[in-house]
């Protein structure tokens, strides 16, 4: 996408962090799969309120979250077998939703119909798609690693008050280690921008590291020490603007006699939106090691979660600030060296954006 004009809002290629900008036709995480069970759940998706759960058989289902008689929450129903009945007047649903019985009355109202969204389970999560169904895709990108008993998954949660884009940003561009997170990644050495490329339509970029110590973040899931220089390059793909990847490939020259030489951390960046200007972030740390102690998924998990912290109490005061700013977007925005991956989020973002008929300002 050939977009070298500067726009009217002060952006070179928009991300629209102030209005309503993510793409419908694609698969988003909704939740954990663990979270969603014969107990519904409500959650704000794409600015949607929605009812997730399970038919008693263990098929996952969402729905829009209001009986379309008096707008009860159907999420604080309860589930009759594949139906998901209402807590009001005790309407129930099919996972189509479609109304399947209404107590009160013999005859079925046939307006009694709600918006259902198909979902699929990939990973340890739940997907959703609340685009097109027409335009609907095979399935959500490639996640197994994180079920395969080969691998140490760790993951975590927090909601964001920040634009998913900037979260997305965010992640794709790792210079930012060496000063915002000085004294919790402790990985100085990133500081150089690194090849950025696309394999079709995946968003890549590739960086080769001279000997140092690793980050304390990730040395225990290796069983490595924090003072041991090692070799590593960095691998990240954005298959999906919902989830992008980053591989910690490192390979320690002098391993203990019998001791492994190489090891893969596969961070995972999840963000779905959820109300305006609020962000779903999932994020996992993947170990190419088999069981890791709990002490050690204890300790890393500690770890992750005060640095993405930083992460976030950053990225909420940046939304937050440019809200309130009466200029909002049309402010100087200077592109670096670095945003090379950032650059290719926006031009992927606007493409997809433009093929729904839809476009940021």
């Amino acid at each position: 996408m050939k977009d070298e004009v500067k726009h009217p809002n002060g952006q070179r290629i928009p991300n629209g962090m102030l209005e309503d900008n993510y793409p419908r036709n694609m698969w988003w995480v909704a939740a954990y799969s663990e979270e969603v069970t014969t107990k519904p759940i409500t959650r704000w998706l794409l600015e949607t309120p929605l009812v997730l759960y399970r038919s008693e058989d263990g098929t996952p289902a969402a729905l829009y979250d209001r009986c379309p008689h008096r707008w009860a929450p159907l999420s604080e129903g309860h589930v009759a077998g594949d139906k998901i009945v209402c807590p009001y007047h005790g309407m129930e649903f099919n996972s189509g939703g479609h109304c399947t019985k209404a107590p009160t009355q013999t005859m079925m109202p046939k307006t009694a119909q709600i918006p259902s969204y198909p979902v699929r389970e990939a990973g340890a999560f739940i997907w959703i798609w609340m685009g097109d169904p027409e335009a609907i895709e095979d399935g959500p990108p490639d996640v197994t690693y994180q079920t395969d008993p080969g691998w140490s998954f760790l993951t975590g949660y927090m909601e964001v008050a920040a634009n998913w884009v900037l979260i997305r940003e965010n992640v794709m561009d790792l210079t930012h280690i060496a000063f915002l997170h000085k004294n919790t990644f402790k990985q100085d050495d990133w500081i150089t921008a690194p090849d950025t490329y696309m394999e079709g339509e995946t968003v890549c970029y590739e960086q080769e590291f001279d000997l140092a110590p690793l980050s304390p973040l990730f040395c225990a899931g290796m069983g490595l020490p924090e003072d041991k220089p090692i070799k590593r390059v960095q691998k990240g793909r954005m298959p999906s603007l919902a989830i992008s990847f980053s591989d910690w490939n490192v390979h320690d020259p002098n391993p203990e006699e019998g001791a492994r030489s190489d090891f893969i951390m596969r961070g995972c960046h999840i963000v779905t939106p959820s109300t305006r200007g609020h962000t779903h972030y999932w994020w996992g740390a993947a170990f190419d090691v088999p069981e890791i102690s709990d002490d050690v998924a204890e300790k890393t998990k500690t770890s992750v979660v005060a640095a993405f912290d930083e992460d976030k109490d950053l990225l909420q005061k940046l939304q937050a600030n440019v809200a309130a700013d009466p200029r909002g977007l049309d402010f100087l925005e200077v592109t670096l060296g670095a945003d090379g991956a950032g650059v290719k989020v926006r031009q992927i973002l606007n493409k997809k954006l433009k093929a729904e008929g839809r476009a940021l300002s």
